[in-house]
Parts: C-alpha cells; structure tokens; sequence
C-alpha cells in the first residue's frame, strides 16, 4: 500500500476546506439564487469528493491513465468541479447569457476532447489539461476585476487575486519539474484558496447589501416619518379651518336663512332672494371646498397607474374640463409650446394640469391680456412640465407656503378658492417619483414646474 506523501496531506487538507467552501455555498444559496452559490457548491462539493476519497480512501493513482475506470472516474469529478465552477462565476458576476447549463456543457465538451487527444502529448498528456485550467482561472479573475469596478466594496477583489493565483502556482510547480501526480494534488490548494476567496466576496457583498439595505430603510423610515409630519401639520390646519372657517360660514348660513325666513314672512321677496343668492354662493364654495378635500385624499391614496402618455392630447382635456366652469374663452387664453411624451397616470397627471392651468387663469384675469404658456422639456433624465402666466405674481420668499393646506398669499376674499389645489399637485407629484416648485414676483406672472422622472 502506498504511504501518504507530503502533497498528499497538502490535497486532503484542501479537500476538508472544498467540502467546507461548499457548505457555505450551499448554505446561503436559498438566499441569493441569481448568484449562482448552487453551482459553486457542486464544483467544491465534487473537488471535495475527489481529494478526500480517490485518494486516501479507494487508495486510485491521480496519474492513472483515462483508459481504467478510476482514471475515468478522475476525469469525470475534475472536469464536473472546474465546468461548475465556470458556470458558476459567471452568474455570480452577473452573466447570465449564455446560460449556466450551456457554460458547464461547453467546458466539459472541451475537456472530454482534450482527454481524448492527450495520446498525441508525448510524455507531456497533463500539459494540454492543466494549461486549460489555467485559462481558465485567469478568465474568472479577470470576471471578478469588472465586478470589482461595479460593486467596489462587496470583496470581489480579493476573489480576483485568489483566482489569478491557481495559474501562478500550478504551472510554477510545473517548470520546477513537479511529476503530473504531485501537480494534480497540489492544485487543490490553489483551487481552496480561490473558493475561500469567493466565498469571503460573498459574505463581504452580503454585507453591503446589508447594509445598503438599512441604509435604504432608514431612508423610508425618514421618508414616512417626513410624511406623518406633513399628515399632522395637514391635519392641524385642517381642524383649524374647520373649527374657524367651515363653523364661521356655516354659522354664516345659518344667520342668512334666518334672515330669508323674516324676509320671506314679511312680504319683502326682494330681499328674500338677494339673501339666497348669497347662501347659494357660499354653499356653492363650500361645496368645492369638500370636493377638494375628496381630491386631496384621493390623491394620497390608491395606487398609481404610470403609462406612456400624450400631453398634448391631455392638455386637450384638462382645458375642456375647464370650459366648462370657467368658459370657452380658456382657450384662447393659453398656448402650448414642446410637448414631450411622460410616464404618468393619466387620471392624476389631468388633476395636477386642471390644477395648475385653473390657478393660472384664475390669477391672471385681471391682466390687460391675460395669457397663460405650458412647455414640457428634457431635463435631467425626466421632463419638465412648466405653467407660466402673467398675472398678480407672488413674494418669492413664501413660495414654500404656496404648496401647503389652506395657506393664502393673497388678501382673503380676493380670489376664490379652498387653498388645497396646490397641496393636491404637490402630492400627486410626489406619489409619481417627481418635485414641484414655483417661481414668481409680485406683478410679473408666476411659473410652477412639474418634474416628472422618465
């Protein structure tokens, strides 16, 4: 029987750290399926296989001939270890075509020609093998340095260098005049030490998963708790507004009704209905009021339908919409420039222009000639939506102010309105990924700008 050499020793210890590699892998292939950790478990499990029982337990020659049935055997569990191991590189380092099955079917193709061919080496048959391996390892280090450049902290580095090692050592050990059998064990060091270096990059891209992950939790938790904030603020304004404004207009009312009733019992029908028109108008702004406030909590909620959408022909529809209120002469009052396609809803996105257009018009009928321009254009990867009219205009220095509940720049009772139209688009801007801002000086028109991603 044959004893036990040093790179014997050198191999079984390897092959304890294959069979650890690949319970790793095997460990955390559930987690992360997309990163091929299922082939690289079958490649360390077969070195495993080859280095802890070809050798110290069925006793078989690594430089036994492909012709006997252990050297098959040999051939068999090498050419599966270093075929899934390929496979497997290329899918953890994002390559997923061609398929892994079709990588693993090409390397062991290869390897079963060059087996075959190995009686026209000459004294030399482990050349061709092992110079193939070699190619190999140096193309997966060469995968791991262009995942090292996208993801510079997941430890794909120290994969690469670990890689890059097998081909120095083996055929170092070649041109010192190492035998084919001694070759063949201590290329399972090397082989160890690339799985460890796999291995460490996954726990270290893990790791930054981990803790891109917190990062991006932390970031919705502030975003939501920016959110509640909002909520609260929104909420307070609204309880002020309806202990004051709603209580005071409907306390208004009921004064009113009084006074139509007295009017009514003492014959002065005039008086009667001068004092209706004036309660229908105030339920008639009431109204609104509940109408935008229904809008606003639509808004927040629901999902968001985003498609590929025409904004001119939804331009088309907000301004028909606002014909209807305001009449036909809308529009003649606005002009279109550019118009670019945007990824929107288009029941949301049709509120946020009637909004906008609506506000526009409304703030610039007192101009000698009111006109009111929409344009949307490029602009850092998304489209610019841009209303500008030339009407009273704004102290830029509140323009923060414009976008929240039931705040008025202008002197109450000069233009009607609930104060929500604002935060409305402002919201619905927001659910699509987008911001909005305004721009303006009082007496010089005002611009509010939509951005929307592409």
């Amino acid at each position: 029987m044959t004893e036990l050499g040093f790179t014997d020793g050198f191999a079984i210890t390897a092959g304890l750290v294959h069979a650890f590699v690949a319970g790793v892998f095997l460990r955390f292939r559930s987690v992360r399926r997309e990163w091929g950790l299922g082939w690289l478990a079958c490649a360390y499990a077969a070195s495993a296989v080859l280095n802890l029982l070809y050798w110290p337990v069925l006793r078989l020659p690594m430089a036994s001939g492909f012709d006997t049935w252990h050297g098959l055997f040999l051939l068999v569990v090498g050419v599966t270890a270093i075929a899934a191991l390929l496979a497997g590189v290329r899918q953890y380092t994002g390559h997923e075509r061609p398929k892994a099955w079709a990588v693993f079917a090409t390397v062991w193709l290869g390897f079963v020609a060059l087996a075959a061919s190995r009686m026209q080496w000459v004294e030399q048959d482990a050349l061709p093998g092992n110079l193939a391996g070699c190619m190999i390892f140096v193309y997966m280090a060469w995968l791991f340095v262009q995942a090292r450049r996208r993801e510079p902290q997941s430890g794909h580095g120290l994969a690469a260098a670990m890689m890059a090692l097998y081909p120095l050592l083996v055929l170092g050990s070649m041109a010192v005049g190492m035998n084919q059998h001694d070759v063949r064990q201590w290329a399972a060091v090397p082989f160890a030490l690339a799985g460890l270096g796999v291995m460490s990059a996954t726990m270290g891209r893990l790791r930054a998963q981990a803790h891109e992950l917190t990062a991006t939790l932390e970031s919705r938790v502030a975003e939501r708790t920016q959110q509640l904030s909002e909520m609260i603020s929104s909420l307070e304004s609204f309880n002020s507004m309806v202990s004051h404004d709603l209580r005071g207009s409907l306390g208004g009312l009921a004064g009113l009704s009084d006074v139509a009733l007295q009017a009514i019992d003492a014959g002065d029908t005039a008086r009667a209905r001068q004092v209706i028109g004036v309660v229908r108008r105030e339920t008639g702004q009431l109204s609104s009021l509940v109408s935008d406030l229904l809008l606003l909590a639509r808004a927040s909620q629901g999902e968001v339908h985003k498609q590929q959408l025409n904004l001119s022909t939804l331009v088309g529809e907000a301004l028909e919409q606002l014909a209807i209120s305001q009449g036909d002469e809308v529009r003649h009052r606005v002009s279109c420039g550019e118009m670019l396609p945007v990824q929107a809803d288009p029941v949301l996105l049709r509120q946020v222009l009637v909004n906008l257009v609506g506000n526009a018009l409304k703030f610039s009928r007192q101009s000698s000639q009111p006109q009111v321009h929409l344009q949307a254009q490029p602009q850092h990867d998304g489209v610019v939506i841009s209303v500008q009219d030339n009407g009273v205009g704004f102290d830029p220095a509140r323009a923060a102010e414009l976008f929240e509940p039931f705040k008025r720049l202008h002197a109450p009772g000069r233009f009607e309105g609930s104060g929500v139209g604002l935060t409305i688009v402002r919201r619905i801007v927001e659910r699509h990924g987008g911001r909005v801002w305004a721009d303006g000086a009082p007496g010089r028109g005002a611009t509010f700008s939509v951005w929307l991603p592409a």
